[in-house]
């Protein structure tokens, strides 16, 4: 198991909150050249892996880790012969937390940059604004955090966990093991928390539960008095909140600080990873429960292997690796493998061999679906004493899709 560490995410926190509202300087010009096209006027440099993140704005937390996997895979694949014998370079965009910057962002990757494939770790509502672009220039577009599921676009692979995944299983075992069954669920105003709220009412009728209460706060929040109260007044047993990182870490403060903690009402968090668990602090976390696919403190030769290499490149206090940075390094794993089987970096050659891929991922076997999903694991974790403990392991768990390939 790993500790929490606080003390570099206070930091990041103090970076992120004066950050929030910048954006990224120098909006891309289109050259007319398709990313494909690009790669082919350049065959004897390095391929470009774009990867679109967060690294100011409420998500911006998520960034630095991010990051650093991005720069490991891609020392990883190289070692390896790298992709169709070039080697491979990550070049960063920042989208603010903001979905008019990731647009214009992406657009810099796509066309001025010419990257052979597009990763995004950021908000649902930036890869709907980034999607067109990513098709307009024929460019594999892999979308890797946490999300609402249902994308069917045959430009776009997701591997982050969506609430069937999250949910479906993990509702009926917290009331199992708590033995409360009144629910009052909290989001963020935008696609991801609308459905995540959705799909847990679903799960949480069907398994004997009850909701008594539902809000939605706008992404960037700052002051939750109003919700707090409403919260107070439906007294709930359990709380699942659906909020992203700055908004969660400041919600969790504000209700711990006005009596609602979480001895008053049980969390089971959908994004509650490391870094935004470390920001809230031990007092708040204490006895929470958080529903990912990784987390840092799985004992697994393959994590194991996986830590030491980070901690190599970028040392012990670098930024934490939670579920949402070691999804993005498994995807560009994959996508490597995937290129190299398909002798060619195009969208469509890619994608083709995506489907059906596995791999040893730290978080254990993960296999790219047809339906550009991904099964994999899902685990349970319980803060205690400021270390989250594996409570609950879902094996192969597969994502709700209505896509068919």
């Amino acid at each position: 198991m790993s500790t929490i560490k606080s003390n570099h995410l206070n930091k990041t926190w103090l970076a992120v909150t004066a950050a929030s509202a910048l954006a990224l300087t120098g909006c891309a010009t289109d050259s007319g050249k398709s990313s494909a096209e690009k790669q082919q006027s350049d065959s004897g440099g390095a391929l470009k892996i774009g990867l679109l993140t967060s690294m100011s704005g409420p998500a911006g937390l998520f960034g630095p880790a991010t990051r650093n996997v991005a720069e490991l895979a891609a020392q990883e694949i190289n070692a390896s012969g790298g992709v169709l014998g070039r080697k491979v370079s990550v070049v960063i965009g920042d989208d603010a937390t903001n979905p008019d910057t990731g647009r214009q962002t992406a657009t810099r990757l796509l066309n001025s940059d010419g990257v052979s494939v597009l990763v995004g770790m950021h908000t649902s509502a930036t890869r709907e604004a980034v999607l067109p672009k990513a098709r307009s220039a024929g460019t594999l577009y892999m979308y890797t955090p946490v999300f609402e599921g249902g994308t069917c676009d045959p430009d776009l692979f997701t591997n982050g966990e969506v609430p069937s995944q999250q949910l479906k299983q993990t509702i009926p075992w917290t009331q199992s093991t708590t033995g409360r069954k009144k629910w009052f669920l909290l989001g963020n105003d935008y696609a991801w928390g609308r459905a995540s709220l959705a799909a847990a009412k679903q799960y949480i009728t069907a398994s004997g539960g009850e909701v008594v209460g539902t809000a939605f706060v706008p992404l960037g929040t700052t002051d939750f008095q109003a919700v707090i109260q409403k919260i107070q007044q439906a007294n709930p047993e359990l709380l699942l909140p659906a909020l992203v990182g700055g908004d969660a870490i400041a919600f969790e403060k504000q209700a711990y600080d006005a009596g609602l903690g979480n001895s008053q009402a049980q969390r089971l968090g959908i994004l509650y990873e490391e870094n935004t668990l470390a920001g809230m602090g031990p007092k708040v976390t204490e006895g929470m429960y958080t529903s990912l696919g990784y987390f840092q403190s799985l004992n697994t030769p393959a994590n194991s292997a996986f830590l030491t290499a980070y901690r190599k490149k970028f040392g012990a206090e670098a930024p934490t690796v939670t579920s949402l940075s070691e999804q993005t390094y498994v995807a560009i794993k994959a996508w490597a493998q995937a290129a190299n089987a398909a002798g060619s970096t195009e969208a469509k050659d890619v994608a083709a061999k995506l489907g059906g891929l596995s791999l040893d991922a730290p978080a254990g076997k993960v296999t790219f679906e047809k339906n550009r999903t991904a099964t994999q694991p899902v685990y349970v974790g319980q803060v205690t004493g400021g270390v989250v403990k594996i409570e609950k392991t879902f094996p192969d768990v597969a994502a709700d899709s209505k896509c068919t390939g």
